[in-house]
C-alpha cells in the first residue's frame, strides 16, 4: 500500500474527527462566535449520517 491509498482511505474520516475535535473545544470553551463555529463542525457528521443512510445508492 503507497501513501495515496492511505490518504485516499482515511482522509475524510481523519478530517471530520479532527473537525469535531475542534467543535467539542470550541463548544466547551469558546463563546458568540464560537458557539456558531461548533455548531458547523458538528453538524459535518450528521450531514455525512443522513447523506450515508438515506441517499445511498446500494441499498
Amino acid at each position: 500500500m503507497n501513501n495515496y491509498f492511505n490518504l485516499r482511505m482515511w482522509g475524510k474520516p481523519i478530517l471530520i474527527g479532527l473537525l469535531s475535535i475542534a467543535g467539542l473545544i470550541a463548544a466547551l470553551t469558546g463563546d458568540g462566535i464560537w458557539d456558531i463555529f461548533s455548531w458547523i463542525t458538528l453538524s459535518i457528521p450528521l450531514f455525512y449520517l443522513f447523506k450515508f443512510c438515506f441517499f445511498s445508492k446500494e441499498k
